[in-house]
């Protein structure tokens, strides 16, 4: 299931006007990506903070494998939508926000949980860690389908929430130093539980994922 033209649409005018986008459901990876590039664009706009430089590095990384992808497939003829737009011509964006922070060359490699929509609907259990290879009590990054999030194992008992930043759709960092989850691209911070740390506007919690061990395989529903 891919995102709603018209959800799509709203996200991007909400993220231009400054405004927090309401979380709606993540269909596919593409829809991921549109969102990542949306917020990459509030980023570059006048009087906005640059990204940092490891967020460029991401999404350069992310578009050009897009890009590959779909240099294979046929061109369609009809007017593109403003999804398309977003996920193929994001590449030029960041190279010149690149350019503009004086980088040369990059890597090609709300109120309560309970009350957000689910990240994923109608999609699968996916493997995504070995539960032997979670440290206990360090949140580590993952990457399944549509979804990017951290796991933390505390025992034998796994919790995953979401990467993306509630303020503005980018994919946070943890620091190991701070034991906390840092957004590079305007500062915004989460403890290792989901929950914002101070900040300039109130932000919703992280979303928490589903998450579950067989065999001594931690899976997460993804799409």
């Amino acid at each position: 299931m891919n995102d709603d033209p018209e959800q799509l649409d709203q996200h991007v005018e909400d993220l231009l006007q400054d405004r927090r986008p309401e979380r709606t459901p993540l269909g596919d990876e593409d829809a991921l990506r549109a969102r990542q590039t949306a917020a990459m664009l509030r980023a570059a706009k006048p009087g906005a903070g640059l990204p940092s430089k490891e967020f460029l590095e991401r999404m350069q990384g992310s578009i050009r494998e897009l890009v590959d992808a779909r240099s294979a497939q046929p061109q369609p003829t009809q007017r593109p939508s403003r999804r398309s737009l977003l996920l193929t011509g994001a590449a030029g964006l960041a190279a010149g926000v690149a350019a503009v922070l004086g980088i040369e060359q990059v890597s090609k490699s709300s109120p309560t949980t309970a009350q957000q929509p689910p990240l994923v609907e109608n999609g699968t259990w996916k493997p995504v860690k070995a539960l032997g290879d979670l440290p206990q009590d360090t949140p580590i990054a993952f990457r399944s389908g549509a979804i990017e999030g951290f796991l933390t194992r505390s025992g034998d008992k796994v919790t995953a929430l979401s990467a993306v930043c509630t303020h503005m759709g980018c994919i946070l960092n943890y620091s190991k130093f701070r034991d906390r989850f840092e957004c590079p691209c305007h500062g915004a911070t989460f403890e290792t539980d989901g929950h914002p740390t101070n900040y300039s506007s109130p932000l919703s919690p992280l979303p928490s994922l589903q998450v579950r061990v067989e065999k001594g395989q931690v899976q997460v529903y993804t799409a």
